[in-house]
């Protein structure tokens, strides 16, 4: 039997049960596929990276594909296939360009070289949504990535149509533990469904991301979005941290009829206060203008979540972040916010933080004690009970309402004092080419 306290049987909650506050009438069949497909990688990720239950996990995954059927363990096997080919090319890629420095122009065509000579199998079901079939890779549209683990940015051909004009998107990682990437995600997906319970849309971007084994694993790529370092460069590179006007000129360039544009800024203003309030209560940190993405149609999103629960990075013995979380004046620019003039939309965003803000506190019991099922998974940040405080002071637990609402306008008052020390930092982010 699967230990109820083991991340596994977390994970699948969290994955088949978002709304945790109120499960469905009925629950999914014993038999369903999706739950078998997830179940197979959580416990194949926990067999490759987590010492406490790798023996358990070997044991429960053994005997889980023993009773599979066929037609399962082909498809599974063409997933482990495409997983084990695509760990040999990252891990060539990076002992071919091991330092951080600008990849040489011929690194694309050394990736396709290798891409062409791996056994990547002819199609496969995508391991972050078995909904998904991604067939023969896309040569001349994958590229390596210029950060430092070199991740690869990877397009198949969609199946079973290949002449579909959108091909499938897949970052695939190596060396970074992107279980902590998983349960952040799946706890925003549970913070939407609280959210959505109480009638507020925060239009949140969860993409799918999984963990396919030993620091490896594939993460979706969300199409017509752009990094927020991006937009600067091309509103005038790196001075363009400092320009208030940078994000509003960009979305307003891509909303060119006016209709369209407002529904963009509510998007933005929804998703800002969504990610606000998520990236402070987690404790996001490493919170730097290539990990903030924003789409087409203004649904800003946090990407890359190395950094959980208060733990920062620093620099000299200095903390490079000063803020509790990321509203920057080209942020408030885009609601109308700015010297001296306040605006509806900055209203709207200021009321909207507060609603959830305070509808996640009532909920705070459930957000402690699904990261503390989470302690003996070997996740670097969440290892030890302390870890837990941060979260628990986060939500103000120990306050009445009233408190906590004004302990939380005032995190955004200080966000807009503090926001050029964020410009500040994006600034140095650019101009040292840090990924």
């Amino acid at each position: 039997t699967v230990n109820l306290f083991s991340p596994v049987t977390l994970q699948l909650h969290l994955c088949l049960y978002p709304s945790l506050t109120s499960p469905p009438l009925s629950p999914p069949s014993p038999q369903s596929k999706r739950i078998g497909h997830f179940f197979f990688w959580y416990v194949r990720s926990e067999v490759a990276g987590c010492l406490y239950f790798r023996q358990r996990m070997a044991v429960i995954l053994e005997a889980y594909l023993l009773g599979c059927g066929q037609a399962m363990l082909d498809s599974f096997t063409q997933q482990v296939q495409a997983v084990e080919a695509l760990q040999g090319v990252a891990l060539a890629i990076k002992k071919l360009y091991p330092d951080k420095s600008d990849l040489p122009p011929t690194a694309p065509l050394k990736l396709q070289e290798l891409l062409r000579n791996s056994n990547l199998p002819n199609e496969f079901l995508v391991p972050y949504d078995p909904r998904i079939r991604a067939g023969r890779i896309l040569l001349d549209k994958s590229k390596v990535m210029s950060s430092r683990k070199k991740p690869l940015w990877l397009e198949f051909s969609p199946m079973p149509s290949p002449t579909s004009a959108t091909p499938v998107g897949i970052i695939f990682k190596e060396g970074d533990d992107l279980r902590q990437d998983m349960l952040v995600i799946q706890t925003l997906v549970l913070m939407d469904s609280i959210w959505q319970g109480k009638a507020l849309d925060l239009n949140l971007v969860p993409y799918g991301c999984i963990s396919t084994g030993h620091n490896i694993g594939m993460i979706e790529i969300v199409r017509n979005a752009a990094t927020i370092a991006a937009i600067h460069w091309s509103q005038g590179g790196t001075s363009a941290a400092f320009k208030n006007d940078a994000l509003f000129e960009w979305l307003k360039s891509k909303c060119p009829l006016q209709e369209i544009h407002y529904k963009a800024v509510e998007r933005f203003v929804h998703s800002c206060a969504g990610y606000c309030l998520a990236t402070y209560v987690l404790g996001i940190g490493d919170r730097h203008n290539d990990n903030i993405m924003i789409t087409d149609r203004g649904n800003l999103f946090h990407i890359d979540f190395g950094h959980i629960l208060g733990n920062r990075k620093y620099f000299l013995g200095v903390s490079r972040e000063r803020v509790p979380f990321v509203l920057t004046p080209d942020f408030l620019h885009v609601m109308g916010r700015g010297k001296g003039r306040n605006s509806l939309y900055f209203q709207r965003f200021r009321h909207t933080c507060t609603q959830t803000y305070l509808s996640l506190r009532s909920h705070s019991r459930l957000l402690v004690t699904l990261f503390s099922l989470m302690l003996l998974t070997g996740i670097p940040e969440l290892s030890a009970a302390e870890d837990m405080r941060y979260l628990r002071e986060a939500l103000q637990e120990e306050q009445g309402e009233a408190e906590a609402k004004e302990h939380f306008l005032q995190q955004i008052s200080l966000c807009e004092q503090l926001g050029w020390t964020v410009q500040a930092n994006w600034w140095i982010h650019m101009v040292a080419g840090i990924k």
